[in-house]
């Protein structure tokens, strides 16, 4: 873990609007995803989880930002994203929804407290094709999660496609549901029509 990488970014967009987000040729997110997202915050919101206090990493389009607002109603929505043109996006939904704090950074570099969230949404895109993108393995991003996770707090993250969800070491790993939804374009442009509900707690 390198600390010393950037710990946010300013890229020149493929394209960049309400509905598209493209770099370097790869789509980072696109309102195919829209339907996944308001299947999944439905059924997050009935399974009456904590959220009063939530950590959303990746801002993106604003699609699960407006969500979570809809669904969970947390008193803290604390949103971190890493390229600075999308935090702009960001800086204005926080106008228009109370109780969302802002921070433009890389999520595992910045001093995020200990045991603050009940709730975790994680859906921060891999900036790997850029040379100072700090290098953190799947296991590294999970010792972070269980410093500032609530002891009896969740973890959620999208997964696409009808493959298996792998196991992380210290937490419980539970499929709430698989979906079929409106087509996907992923960010090689395959089309993605399954999808899960993935939580995970503490051991």
């Amino acid at each position: 873990m390198d600390k010393l990488k950037m710990e946010n970014f300013n890229l020149k967009f493929d394209i960049k609007n309400k509905d598209l987000l493209v770099w370097n040729n790869e789509i980072i997110m696109s309102r195919t995803e829209e339907d996944y997202f308001k299947k999944m915050f439905i059924i997050l919101e009935k399974l009456n989880l904590c959220t009063d206090s939530i950590l959303e990493i990746g801002f993106g389009l604003g699609i699960s930002g407006s969500l979570i607002q809809k669904h969970l109603i947390p008193t803290k929505h604390h949103i971190v994203e890493i390229e600075a043109n999308i935090f702009k996006d960001l800086l204005a939904f926080t106008q228009k929804n109370s109780g969302v704090v802002a921070t433009l950074g890389d999520w595992r570099l910045i001093d995020l407290p200990e045991k603050e969230y009940d709730f975790i949404f994680n859906d921060a895109y891999d900036y790997g094709g850029i040379s100072e993108y700090a290098n953190f393995s799947y296991d590294d991003h999970y010792l972070i999660f269980s410093k500032i996770l609530k002891d009896d707090g969740v973890i959620c993250h999208p997964h696409f496609g009808d493959g298996p969800v792998r196991d992380v070491k210290g937490f419980k790993t539970t499929i709430v549901e698989r979906l079929k939804v409106n087509p996907i374009v992923m960010w090689d442009q395959s089309i993605c029509e399954d999808a899960a509900i993935v939580l995970r707690r503490k051991d």
